[in-house]
């Protein structure tokens, strides 16, 4: 059985959609291009991080080549940014999905999903983001190993728009460098990209710079693309 077999895209998506509403939420965003699969959800559990300023809890989840990344999200409700937690202790990869049989193959996807669904995964990833407000940050210093990660001749680019939209705030702080990370993943089309900036946003508030391989979030993207297209 190949991951164009059983495990496509689309239904991965289904097996995400179910156990995302078993828990009382909604997928709220999804590209599917029938070779990479990105979607993410949101659940019903909120939080404030500070006065006025809301975040709610979901999933995100990621298909490409036989294999499925399943992340804790969240979602900030007053400008609509999101950051993927992965470096949650719930995060689940799950690699040579194509190896197992079909029913074993859609368990291991819905309770990857299930454990991102748990309440400890956003109460915590919430308690990190509230940390973050008002923590002192070096911008630059602390942005270049995410940046590097990012790959190449885009690291300067993304360093620009990155310090534009920080300074162009009032919070100097691991919070407010989180939000202009993820503001520019709101703004970007490219999914891998966007999906990259996510988890950077995601792993500010506590410094955590995303595993990422060799090449960075374009080089990733041009390994799947290619792989993805191989008969």
């Amino acid at each position: 059985m190949s991951f164009d077999d059983h495990l496509t895209t689309a239904h991965v998506h289904t097996l995400f959609a179910d156990e995302v509403q078993a828990a009382g939420g909604t997928v709220s965003d999804t590209f599917d291009d029938g070779r990479r699969l990105f979607a993410r959800s949101v659940l019903p559990a909120v939080a404030e991080v500070q006065p006025g300023d809301r975040v709610q809890g979901g999933v995100a989840i990621r298909a490409c080549q036989g294999q499925v990344w399943v992340h804790p999200y969240v979602f900030r409700q007053v400008c609509r940014n999101g950051a993927i937690v992965a470096h949650a202790v719930q995060t689940r990869h799950l690699a040579d999905l194509d190896s197992l049989p079909a029913d074993e193959a859609d368990e291991a996807v819905r309770e990857a999903v299930r454990c991102c669904c748990a309440a400890e995964a956003f109460t915590t990833a919430a308690a990190e983001m509230r940390n973050a407000v008002g923590a002192d940050i070096d911008v630059v210093l602390n942005l270049m190993p995410f940046l590097s990660r990012l790959g190449g001749s885009n690291s300067s680019q993304f360093l620009g728009e990155i310090l534009g939209r920080f300074f162009g705030d009032a919070d100097r702080s691991r919070f407010g460098l989180m939000n202009a990370v993820t503001s520019l993943a709101r703004d970007t089309r490219d999914p891998e990209v966007r999906w990259r900036l996510e988890e950077f946003g995601g792993g500010v508030p506590v410094l955590r710079a995303p595993d990422w391989p060799a090449g960075g979030a374009r080089g990733a993207a041009r390994r799947e693309m290619v792989g993805a297209g191989r008969g």
